[in-house]
């Protein structure tokens, strides 16, 4: 079962990303690892964790399913809506 706070997370709670948080979600989004996320973005995996982290205290998420389950969703929904948009920009 879907945790309610997936079902019901306002889209203005996104809004309280940082560029950087924003960013990570949508590379998870993608189906990438921490480990991949933190060479991507040439920092190291405890700083992808605390991204983590801060994303899901901000958007309500208790789990790393949760977590993926609205990244990939959001970022299945944002492409559908506009291709060219992702995470990065907000809105």
């Amino acid at each position: 079962m879907i945790a309610p706070s997936l079902e019901n997370a306002p889209t203005n709670r996104m809004n309280n990303l940082t560029a950087r948080e924003r960013e990570v979600l949508s590379i998870i989004g993608r189906g990438r690892t921490t480990k991949q996320i933190a060479e991507e973005l040439g920092v190291s995996v405890s700083t992808v964790g605390n991204h983590r982290k801060h994303i899901c205290r901000k958007l309500d998420l208790h789990s790393t399913a949760e977590l993926v389950a609205f990244a990939a969703r959001n970022a299945e929904q944002r492409t559908q809506n506009d291709p060219s948009r992702s995470f990065d920009s907000p809105g």
